[in-house]
Parts: C-alpha cells; structure tokens; sequence
C-alpha cells in the first residue's frame, strides 16, 4: 500500500511540475499574424559620431499587401524624459515589402530614437503600426 501511495504522490507531483511550466510559457501560434497586413517590422537607429543613420523595414503578404508609407521620426530626449522630434521623413513602396533609410548629421550630445509609422495597406484597407528603436546616446 506504501508504494501506491508513494507512487501515486510521485506521479501527482511530476504533473504539476509539467502542467506549472506550460502554463506559464508563452505560446506563439505560427499562423496567427500580429498585424492584419504585415508579417513584422522594425526601426533601427545607429551612430556614428555625430551622424544617425535611421533604418526601417516592413514585410508584409505577398499578393495581399499592396502599398507601403513609412513615416519616420528622428527624436531626441529632452531633460524631463519627454521626446522631441528633431527631423522626419515620408516614403511610400508600391510593393509588399520594403525598407527605408535616412541619416542626419552634425547632432548635438543626447540621447535618441527613431519613431517609425507604418501605414500598411491591401486594396482599400489599411492598418498603421507604430515601431520604436532602442535608444541611442551621442
């Protein structure tokens, strides 16, 4: 009877081990999209001296994605945290994916990020997705 119980309480333990850890992984479903018409996207800001380099990327659907406005936003970090926009730039791809980049020089010493705004359409719909970079010191 010691070793059904023994058993019994093994077997129960090691299942609340499993059943504790899946339920706290996070599960990512391949076929469900963050975005309705983009796959991802991303903003990058690097430097180099006193010149960024502002760099975003979007992929969208093939035969699905039709157009893409990318709006990006250089902004600098003022002294109560809040962000200032220094420069911005537009550009539109008629395609379902694509990349922009843009650099800006002789900046001033702080800190940085680029803001970049998606616009990304199919046909007569569209969804804005808004991407930030990490932030970058001068």
């Amino acid at each position: 009877m010691k070793k059904v119980i023994s058993l019994f309480c093994a077997v129960v333990l090691s299942t609340s081990f499993v059943v504790g850890n899946v339920a706290s992984a996070t599960v990512i479903l391949p076929d469900s999209p963050a975005y309705s018409y983009a796959r991802d996207c991303s903003s990058t800001l690097s430097i180099s001296g006193t010149t960024v380099t502002c760099e975003s990327s979007v992929t969208g659907y093939y035969n699905e994605t039709t157009k893409i406005v990318i709006n990006q936003t250089l902004q600098k970090k003022n002294s109560s945290g809040d962000w200032n926009d220094v420069c911005s730039w537009s550009n539109t791809i008629n395609s379902f994916k694509g990349s922009v980049t843009n650099t800006k020089s002789s900046l001033s010493n702080g800190t940085y990020r680029l803001k970049t705004v998606f616009t990304v359409y199919a046909e007569n719909s569209n969804e804005t997705i808004y991407s930030y970079s990490l932030e970058k010191t001068i």
